[in-house]
């Protein structure tokens, strides 16, 4: 197990290595380092379109029972919208880098 792990490692330390250094590459290599970006740049979305088009996270509607009206959720007739772009790039959450040490506080 430890070999598989130092492996992925030793992959994903040059694959980010080589993302930042000034070497002219082909086009080949250059999407393959496209590929293994340790950067995050789109995401799936936690909203829903309705049937008229509105976007919201939940959707209610108005029920009235013997003189009272409630809220009740709906869960039909939703559709997902799917991935997002994010504002500004982040780092995949299993990145198994290190990305800075400090030392303990006295």
């Amino acid at each position: 197990m430890g070999q598989k792990v130092s492996g992925l490692t030793n992959k994903v330390t040059r694959s980010v290595s080589s993302l930042f250094s000034h070497s002219e590459e082909t086009q080949e290599s250059s999407l393959a380092t496209q590929r293994a970006t340790p950067f995050v740049y789109k995401r799936t979305s936690s909203m829903f379109f309705d049937e008229e088009g509105d976007l919201a996270h939940e959707f209610y509607e108005e029920v009235f029972d013997a003189g009272h009206s409630r809220m009740k959720r709906q869960y039909k007739n939703l559709r997902p919208q799917g991935e997002v772009e994010l504002p500004y790039p982040k780092l995949h959450p299993d990145l198994p880098i290190v990305m800075c040490e400090l030392e303990a506080i006295r």
